[in-house]
């Protein structure tokens, strides 16, 4: 049998008990007994203005369910509404189920800090606090699209090495209305997918002779689950600690302090890996395979290795400072291994609203060019990289690939060019990018996307698998996570990987760094060469001696 609403009497006394709860006291929470209280939306609303007045910091909404806290049962369409307004008014922590008549245990929890905005000192103090697996996605600049947000984790539950790993997990994703704010998109999962544990399901054995390079440091799909993480947004300069329990939340919030430590002296010596003459013969070999019709294009790299003296978030920061990336991580993995990656390409973003995954977006990047010494002569290499045929071609064969690839998950004729070829500049260099979008079909799931995208065509080349076989006969080095993928799974199903480029992976006093570029039909291997330096001139703020870095 339906419970009765409240008389307009028995509103006026609970809305009475609330403020004299509240009111006298300034109170941090409020705890009025409250249970199974029916309210119509405007009443909710109404009720909540006046808690938040009064001085409430922590409301539960937890449907039906008395907590002894303000406890409200309402449609789920207000829960959107509920949740925005909640932040808008500065409420310091609230709770909303996944689904009308929520269970006993809230999903996602939020709660507003009075922390610093700055990403990697939240991440050195996770760090000094001994915190285990610390993990930071890195939005150092703004993205050309989406949220400008950036998320620490640490002290994961769960690991995975599949390509989902929600194929791993024991959750239920977040669904409907509250799928699409800040909580719904916080990651749930953090983690790797290495250029490596691509190639074995895509090089045919035909081609692909006895693999006898040394291993590289990250060879295997590295994912983690964190119950809670740090949000800072950008946009607003608001941290928000977002994960599925107080306790998760608690255990972050106490390594933060007081105030953000500081970075320490770093130190660094690099050496090529690869000899310059090394690359400029592989380079000479791939034209002779594209003239010869073998393939259209292929990406091939060279690696440096880098001598370092320092942590790991302190060499992140002067490679952010240096070269910052929209898409840029320093994630703890296995053995003492971490990624710092600075990288300006996004390789996938599938929104999800917990149900299913929507809309797709890829945005490759090809063709570059130095900044210059002064204005005339950057406006100068601009023209230039907007102009040149053969980094207009080298990025065209690459929207091909990317395009059918999202093709294989999507809706047929779905897959369209959103934003055309345009020249961006970044610190250190101007690239040539463009942005991809399409509708997943229905029964797309996320392991199918990621089977079809990583690693992405922008880093391997035309046609993708002969690409694939061709850097394989003509790298010295295995790639390990270079080009391969790393990134998020959040709470509503929202995917969000980077192409791992500008990455150092580092291993004690080691790290290794690659960089290259895609060859063409058009290429002089001599500019090669010189274009592998310019996407490098990041390792140049390591290598200047002992600095002390400010964190930003």
């Amino acid at each position: 049998m339906a419970r009765p609403r409240p008389s307009a009497s028995a509103t006026l006394t609970t809305w009475r008990m609330l403020h004299e709860a509240a009111c006298p006291f300034g109170a941090r929470a409020i705890d009025a007994g409250v249970a199974n209280l029916y309210a119509s939306d405007e009443f909710l609303r109404q009720l909540l203005t006046k808690a938040v007045a009064a001085g409430a910091s922590d409301i539960q909404d937890r449907g039906h369910r008395a907590q002894n806290r303000l406890t409200v049962k309402r449609s789920e369409s207000l829960a959107s509404n509920t949740r925005h307004f909640l932040l808008a008014t500065g409420c310091a922590r609230y709770t909303l189920g996944s689904r009308p008549m929520a269970t006993e245990r809230p999903i996602v929890t939020a709660r507003v800090l009075c922390v610093t905005p700055d990403p990697i000192g939240i991440a050195r103090a996770f760090a000094h606090a001994g915190l285990e697996h610390v993990a930071l996605l890195h939005a150092a600049e703004p993205p050309s699209f989406g949220a400008y947000r950036s998320f620490i984790g640490a002290l994961p539950d769960r690991e995975s090495c599949a390509f989902d790993p929600s194929s791993d997990d024991d959750l239920a994703l977040v669904r409907g209305p509250l799928a699409l704010g800040p909580l719904g998109a916080a990651p749930r999962w953090i983690g790797v997918l290495p250029y490596e544990a691509a190639r074995a399901r895509l090089e045919r054995a035909t081609y692909a002779a006895v693999e006898s390079r040394p291993a590289p440091l990250v060879c295997h799909n590295e994912w983690r689950r964190y119950p809670a993480v740090i949000c800072v947004d950008h946009a607003r300069h608001e941290v928000l600690a977002v994960g599925t329990s107080d306790a998760a939340i608690d255990a972050l919030v106490r390594a933060l302090g007081r105030s953000l430590p500081g970075a320490s002296p770093i130190s660094a010596a690099v050496r090529d890996a690869d000899p310059p003459e090394h690359h400029l013969r592989r380079v000479e070999r791939a034209l002779e395979l594209i003239v010869a019709g073998d393939l259209y294009q292929v990406n091939l790299a060279r690696r440096l290795d880098v001598m370092l003296d320092g942590a790991p978030l302190d060499v992140y920061e002067a490679l952010a400072r240096s070269s910052p990336g929209a898409w840029g991580g320093a994630l703890a993995l296995s053995d003492g291994t971490w990624a710092l990656s600075t990288s300006p390409e996004l390789l996938l973003l599938a929104e999800s609203d917990g149900a299913r995954v929507s809309r797709l977006y890829s945005e490759p990047i090809k063709g570059t060019r130095p900044r210059g010494e002064h204005a005339l002569m950057d406006a100068a290499l601009r023209d230039e990289l907007a102009t040149d045929a053969k980094e207009r071609a080298e990025l065209s064969m690459i929207i091909d690939v990317v395009r059918n690839d999202l093709g294989k998950a999507s809706v047929t004729g779905s897959v369209k060019v959103v934003r055309q070829p345009h020249v961006v500049a970044h610190r250190t260099v101007f690239h040539r990018k463009s942005l991809l979008m399409a509708h997943a079909r229905a029964d797309a799931s996320r392991a199918l996307l990621l089977t079809a995208m990583v690693p992405s065509g922008s880093v391997t080349g035309a046609p993708k698998i002969r690409a694939m076989e061709v850097v394989r006969q003509l790298e010295g080095h295995r790639r390990g996570l270079y080009t391969g993928g790393f990134g998020s799974l959040a709470h509503n199903g929202t995917l969000t990987l980077a192409i791992a480029i500008r990455t150092l992976v580092m291993r004690e006093q080691l790290g290794h760094y690659f960089t290259g570029g895609g060859i063409v039909i058009g290429s002089e291997p001599a500019r090669e060469l010189a274009e592998t330096a310019w996407k490098a001139r990041q390792l140049e703020a390591l290598c200047r001696g002992p600095t002390t870095p400010r964190s930003q």
